[in-house]
């Protein structure tokens, strides 16, 4: 028995079967490109979103000053009672919202992390008209701390002009873009270090008296450190509100060094950090050592810092 016999392919079957193998070409490789790309992030785009969230959440503080619901989460080291707000969380969901919405991959680190969320943030297309580049990076790379609403307690006394929302992109720990935003005042500053910032006027120069902005809740420990170091010289200490506040009074000339002798948060610190890193300046811990942000789970600064712009780095040395 012959089970042999011949195959005969027409022009039609050839056309059919290179039609299959470019289908599956197609796939494969449209597959491995997408999840490619899904594994990079634009900071350019982030930027923009960035931005978008720390407004969107500033929106809702304001919105709900008037209509406040106070829980207290504590004590803080040095004694204060640590707010938190209807606002704070209202922020907080609104802003990871528009964070996690178009960078589903996002790290998103938060002050209000545990809380359950129902508000949806402003996720339309954002664009910054900045003349920036694009820059991508791996996502795994990219941790984001927000913090939904900067200086809580002052917030509830209605100071409001400590308030502040904030964003920091971190890329392998390093700071480099920072977002605060004055909800209160409608003002935006942002900035991304080695290609751009919002500032109009930075690095002026100091005068005869040196101007140490501190927490208001512990400016007594700070100024017995500022008279030991800095003897010989004149010095005025400004208590306020909110880290975002006080890396802005740093940057516009207000004050020459902000130093804070205690533990605090990242998510307070990080968009200054990044803002002054952009700007030429620094932020350090009171040893010297810079501060990372990769870890999400290593959300406490311990060992206090000092924030100067480049001209006054000569100050910390004295720390």
């Amino acid at each position: 028995m012959n089970l042999g016999g011949t195959v005969h392919v027409t022009k039609k079957g050839l056309f059919v079967l290179f039609a299959l193998c470019l289908v599956v070409f197609y796939y494969f490789f449209s597959n491995r490109i997408g999840t490619k790309e899904d594994a990079r992030i634009n900071l350019r785009r982030l930027l923009a979103v960035a931005i978008r969230a720390a407004e969107s959440g500033g929106k809702e503080v304001v919105g709900h000053k008037d209509n406040l619901l106070i829980q207290s989460k504590g004590k803080t080291k040095e004694g204060a009672n640590d707010s938190v707000t209807n606002a704070d969380l209202r922020s907080h969901c609104v802003m990871v919202d528009s964070l996690s919405r178009p960078f589903p991959d996002l790290r998103v680190i938060s002050e209000e992390s545990k809380t359950v969320c129902s508000e949806s943030g402003d996720y339309s297309s954002a664009v910054l008209d900045s003349g920036l580049r694009d820059e991508w990076v791996d996502v795994g790379d990219v941790t984001v701390w927000i913090d939904p609403l900067d200086a809580t307690q002052e917030y509830t006394e209605k100071l409001y002009e400590y308030v502040t929302t904030m964003v920091c992109v971190a890329v392998k720990g390093e700071p480099i873009i920072g977002v605060i935003h004055k909800p209160f005042v409608s003002k935006t500053f942002w900035a991304w270090k080695g290609k751009g910032y919002s500032f109009e006027n930075t690095l002026k120069e100091s005068g005869e008296q040196l101007r140490f902005i501190v927490s208001r809740s512990h400016s007594g420990k700070v100024a017995e450190l500022v008279k030991q170091k800095f003897s010989d010289r004149k010095f005025e200490i400004i208590s306020a509100g909110g880290a975002g506040y006080k890396v802005l009074e740093l940057v516009n000339g207000n004050a020459d060094m902000y130093l804070h002798v205690t533990a605090i948060k990242k998510w307070d610190i990080c968009a200054g950090n990044a803002i002054l890193n952009a700007l030429g300046g620094r932020m350090v811990t009171m040893d010297k050592n810079a501060i990372g942000y990769a870890d999400p789970d290593h959300v406490l600064n311990e060992n206090g810092l000092i924030a100067t712009l480049k001209e006054n780095e000569a100050l910390s040395d004295k720390l």
